[in-house]
Parts: C-alpha cells; structure tokens; sequence
C-alpha cells in the first residue's frame, strides 16, 4: 500500500459527490453520515452546520470538512481543547466515526463492514501521519 501524503487528498464536486458517501461508508453510509454530524455537534461547540466538502485520498479513503475556516474542537474524554480549521476538524471527526462504527459492527456480527470501516479508518490514519497538523489531530484523537 502506499501512503498518501497531506497534498494528495482530491475535492470532490458535482457528480463525484454521489458515490463519495457510499464508497467511505459503505451500506452504512446513511447513519454514519448522520454521525459526522452529530459529532460535529457534539464536539465543537462552534459548529454552525452547513455544507461539508468531500475529499478523496488516493488509496479510496476520504474524509468529510465542514466548509468553515476554524471551529473549536473539544473532547472532554481527553482534554483536547484547541482551534482547528475546518479540514482537520474533518479528518478528527470522520475518523472518530470511522473508529466507532468498526466497533460497532464488530460487535454486532457484521464483519464485512467491520473490516470496510477499520480499512478506511487505517487510509485516514495514514494520510493524517503526512499531515502539517497531524500532532494535534492526533492529540485529539488521543
């Protein structure tokens, strides 16, 4: 496999966006969408919703940013408390879904999406190590 480097990530527009939703998440991709939501809610008390942008990673991975400069971005289960922009906020919460719904569909006897879920949380993870902020999106995610 190779590793995406931070500037690989493609903007997806138009029509691309169609199948971007259901390649990330798989048959799971209607809860989990709602999910990066719902945790953007939850996590940056800033969030004003609104529109999200989609990138594509070289491997098939991707993320989902809000389309915002800066949101606050706290975790109280570890302490994390900083301003980030809106495209790290997007990698910490996609790859907070990405981690829960493994879980989750481990638990739950589905190990197809199990294993779909950790290989996009593991391409997410390797474009975030070539990232300029990968410190704090790894501290956040700590």
């Amino acid at each position: 496999m190779t590793t995406a480097q931070a500037t690989d990530n493609v903007l997806l527009t138009g029509a691309q966006r169609l199948t971007f939703l259901p390649d990330l998440f798989g048959s799971d991709f209607m809860l989990s969408e709602a999910s990066v939501y719902g945790y953007a809610q939850r996590f940056c008390p800033d969030y004003p919703g609104g529109f999200w942008q989609f990138y594509r990673l070289p491997d098939g991975g991707g993320y989902m940013a809000p389309d915002v400069d800066t949101l606050t971005f706290c975790n109280t289960d570890n302490g994390f408390e900083q301003t980030v922009s809106g495209d790290v906020a997007g990698i910490i919460l996609t790859a907070l879904v990405l981690n829960h719904r493994s879980w989750h569909h481990s638990h739950h006897d589905r190990e197809e999406l199990c294993r779909h879920f950790c290989r996009r949380y593991e391409q997410l993870m390797a474009f975030a190590d070539t990232h300029p902020d990968a410190a704090v999106i790894w501290r956040a995610l700590d």
